[in-house]
């Protein structure tokens, strides 16, 4: 019995290690403050918080290794090894200058913030207004590849809040940074999702009898009810002919389906529209996208 438990968790923590192994490794940049937005407002960017949260929403995916690329972090892992290696300690930590390298690098660069404040006077009354608190957080991230510093694409992120108006009796004060903190989280969880969708496109996994598909993505895929996709063939690698340079893969558009429920690890859609499906039916392996 004992026997049967240690070989079970031995298949269980070599699962667990294989998984590890191959998930790709991601690091993220703290992001760069854009020329065009002022030192004020550049003041209210805490650019330390955005990465925080696009480091949780890649973690949240369970597909991508995050590797911090804080300083203090990094400062104290590196402490921890110089102290494994001397006299003091067993030795059994990761050598010194061992650290894993990303796969993935993701570079954030805020192009346009707003943060602020308006107050109208109300007619007819001594200093009262209605107060409004309104922001914009947009952030361009590069994705590079890093075994052969290519950009691979850029994302484009944006999230916005504008609150209803309430009257108040005077002027004063800012928005509160819990609005920052939900632009944040926005941004961050629309970069995790669209880098999924470029290391893991959406893919149809079965094609039921009643019209519907099963698709590879769960509650963590960014999916709503509702939501409609747009289907692919999956077609062939093009290869530059005098580069040798893979331009990526040949694609036609052969349908489109409606999410209508959300498990925790697949997805059923209905087939809702066919281009030809005699000749080219959306079926297992067919790519799902949003519509651009």
């Amino acid at each position: 019995m004992i026997l049967k438990v240690i070989f079970s968790l031995s298949l269980f923590y070599c699962s667990v290690l294989t998984a590890e192994t191959i998930q790709p490794a991601v690091a993220i940049k703290d992001p760069t403050i854009g020329d065009g937005i002022s030192s004020k407002l550049a003041k209210r960017i805490d650019v330390a918080q955005i990465r925080s949260e696009m480091e949780a929403s890649f973690r949240a995916t369970r597909k991508f290794r995050v590797l911090s690329r804080d300083k203090s972090t990094l400062k104290a892992v590196l402490d921890e090894q110089k102290f494994a290696q001397s006299d003091l300690a067993k030795g059994d930590a990761a050598s010194h200058g061992e650290l894993n390298n990303a796969n993935y690098l993701i570079i954030p660069t805020i192009v346009d913030f707003k943060f602020y404040r308006t107050h109208k006077p109300l007619p007819n009354f001594d200093n009262k207004f209605k107060r409004r608190d309104a922001g914009l957080l947009a952030i361009n991230a590069q994705m590079l590849d890093t075994t052969s510093g290519q950009i691979v694409t850029t994302f484009n992120l944006k999230a916005n809040f504008a609150t209803k108006p309430r009257i108040v009796n005077g002027k004063g004060g800012g928005p509160s940074s819990v609005y920052f903190t939900k632009m944040a989280k926005k941004v961050a969880s629309q970069l995790a999702n669209q880098f999924v969708a470029q290391v893991y496109p959406m893919k149809v996994v079965k094609r039921t009898r009643n019209g519907q598909v099963i698709i590879n993505r769960g509650q963590d895929g960014g999916l709503k009810k509702g939501t409609v996709l747009a289907v692919f063939s999956a077609g062939e690698e093009l290869i530059d002919p005098d580069t040798g340079e893979s331009l990526g893969s040949s694609e036609e558009y052969i349908g489109e389906v409606k999410v209508t429920r959300i498990n925790p690890k697949i997805t059923f859609a209905k087939i809702i529209k066919e281009a030809d499906p005699a000749n080219m039916p959306i079926d297992v392996g067919s790519i799902l996208r949003y519509p651009q």
